[in-house]
């Protein structure tokens, strides 16, 4: 291997052009005008997956994890999320989150975050 091909390939991995087994993967919600308002409205993720919410309305929404406001482990919160905004969680342990827009509260979700599934050994 020559030393230019080297130095290109050491390069490429230094900022990111090539992938990574480091990199985990994300999962895209995206919010909606009408019924059922997120896209889609019970996600299950792995946990390690990062998780995006798009908001391509033309209104404000929050996403809010239910134990936020009835006083339990406040998992998430966006804050108020302006049209074309997004929100990411880098990811969640293991769990069930209900979460809701404040501004809209009939607009309800719910995240499920699972063990990674374990590959069978090989024989």
């Amino acid at each position: 291997m020559s030393v230019r091909l080297l130095m290109i390939m050491v390069t490429a991995l230094l900022v990111g052009a090539l992938p990574s087994a480091a990199t985990p993967p994300q999962f895209l919600i995206t919010i909606e005008n009408g019924a059922p308002y997120f896209l889609p409205v019970s996600a299950t993720v792995e946990t390690g997956t990062s998780i995006r919410w798009d908001n391509p309305t033309a209104t404000n929404h929050t996403i809010t994890h239910n134990g936020c406001v009835n006083g339990e482990v406040c998992a998430f919160d966006s804050g108020n999320m302006a049209p074309n905004e997004s929100y990411t969680l880098p990811g969640l342990p293991p769990g069930q989150y209900p979460y809701f827009c404040q501004v809209h509260p009939i607009m309800r979700g719910v995240l499920t975050v699972t063990e990674p599934a374990v590959a069978p050994a090989q024989t």
